[in-house]
């Protein structure tokens, strides 16, 4: 090379993939944590869903409870 050409060192672009490498090391754990949330979020939506219809089936056809629960989430009858 000349002194007026320039170009990438070597050094550059190993500092280039450490900044990289940093980066990505800081974001995954934050991904892996929205991940698990999301998991969870799915599993209460399902088991609210299933409790939904355990209280119109007892809409239809009352048994005479106040509340339809399942662990810690319960749902009032109608």
């Amino acid at each position: 090379m000349t002194d007026n050409e320039q170009g990438v060192t070597f050094w550059e672009i190993c500092l280039s993939l450490a900044l990289l490498l940093a980066w990505v090391g800081v974001v995954a754990p934050f991904v892996e944590a929205a991940t698990e949330r999301v998991d969870r979020l799915e599993t209460t939506v399902r088991r609210y869903e299933r409790l939904q219809g355990e209280v119109l089936r007892d809409a239809i056809e009352p048994s005479g409870r106040q509340e339809i629960c399942d662990k810690d989430l319960c749902l009032p009858t109608l």
